[in-house]
């Protein structure tokens, strides 16, 4: 059923969005997958033959509209990017307004885009992708592709680049965030047997396209281990994150808190314990999810005040990831767009949020 299934007591309405029962996600939630205008966000769901197809959903009236299948997605500068195949075969790249819909192909060498992620800058002149170079020995490295050339180059290599979540600074292209897994492990067949060591999780940022590595204090020693779970907050520079208070990834949770270069991480929010976190380009408010207690929050990292939005009512079923919420926030502050499987199938579910609520964190 699509449209409102649950009205709660603090006046927020959560709305099924998607009921065909497909393999479906609302796509990570680092940021929002929505427009400036918030005027709808980008879903992802399998067609009948079997590719990925993505969708634009709009906010309230919940008409759909497809944009195509593709191999890799990303937003960069309120802007949607999908890597697709040509008519010949060939990778190629579209960047879709989600305000208007319409999308176009841009001139990029096909080698700019032959393997890895899409993490793109806002200027759409530098992707980059991390991948595994060696596993006797294990050495995974991060690749610069000069978009306009198709130049490519590795301008990092370590033992522990296995689950990068690379993400350009929102405000700055020539920032990368990086995920450091250290003392992950790998058979030589590239089988993984660890993800993170005793060492811990931690982050640091890369220089684009240098490769100059600025460390972040989060992680062991100066913190618990990073919970995998981090974006920009906003523009701002800083980063938000959780950390984890438990060895399972999957359902483990712990304080957030926001860390810029050269200082001592500070918690947010406290005492909340979360899992998943996102946050809209504004920076004013963000998003986090946690499976018990089952709850969406958003939150002020300059006022500490949080409120629970909904449950989520997913899941969280082990090794399925489309099961945990991956809750965002949409640009406007109205919107919290996340899965659950509360009827048995994946399904996206949109929950409204009173403009009350939002306005008395801030």
């Amino acid at each position: 059923m699509i449209g409102p299934v649950e009205t709660l007591e603090n006046g927020v309405t959560v709305h099924q969005v998607t009921d065909d029962g497909a393999p479906k996600s609302n796509i990570y939630c680092e940021f929002p997958w929505c427009p400036p205008d918030s005027s709808g966000f980008v879903f992802v769901r399998r067609t009948p033959g079997g590719k990925w197809e993505y969708v634009l959903c709009r906010f309230g009236t919940w008409e759909k509209q497809p944009l195509g299948a593709g191999t890799a997605c990303t937003m960069a500068g309120g802007r949607f990017y999908f890597r697709r195949d040509s008519a010949a075969g060939e990778p190629e790249l579209v960047r879709a307004d989600l305000s208007s819909g319409r999308m176009e192909t841009l001139d990029v060498p096909p080698q700019a885009l032959a393997e890895g992620g899409l993490c793109l800058s806002a200027d759409e002149r530098y992707r980059v992708y991390s991948r595994a170079l060696s596993f006797s020995p294990q050495r995974f490295g991060i690749t610069v592709v000069d978009m306009r050339t198709g130049q490519r180059e590795v301008v990092l290599e370590d033992p522990y680049l296995c689950n990068t979540h690379l993400q350009f600074d929102r405000g700055r292209d020539c920032r990368v965030l990086v995920q450091h897994n250290r003392g992950c492990r790998f058979s030589p067949a590239g089988r993984c047997e660890l993800l993170c060591g005793s060492e811990g999780c931690t982050l640091f940022i890369l220089d684009i396209p240098g490769g100059r590595v600025v460390p972040l204090q989060v992680g062991p020693p100066h913190t618990v281990t990073c919970s995998g779970h981090e974006t920009w907050l906003g523009r701002s520079g800083e980063v938000l994150l959780t950390l984890n208070l438990t060895a399972d990834y999957d359902l483990g949770k712990g304080p957030i808190m926001a860390v810029k270069p050269g200082q001592a991480a500070r918690p947010v929010c406290p005492p909340r314990e979360m899992n998943h976190i996102g946050v809209p380009d504004c920076g004013r408010l963000f998003c986090a999810d946690a499976f018990r207690p089952d709850e969406i929050i958003i939150g002020s990292p300059a006022t500490g005040r949080a409120a629970v939005v909904c449950p989520a009512r997913a899941s969280y079923k082990r090794g399925t990831p489309d099961s945990h919420p991956h809750a965002y926030l949409s640009p406007d502050l109205r919107w919290v767009v996340f899965n659950s499987d509360r009827t048995g199938a994946i399904e996206i579910y949109a929950a409204s949020v009173p403009a009350a609520m939002a306005a008395g964190l801030l």
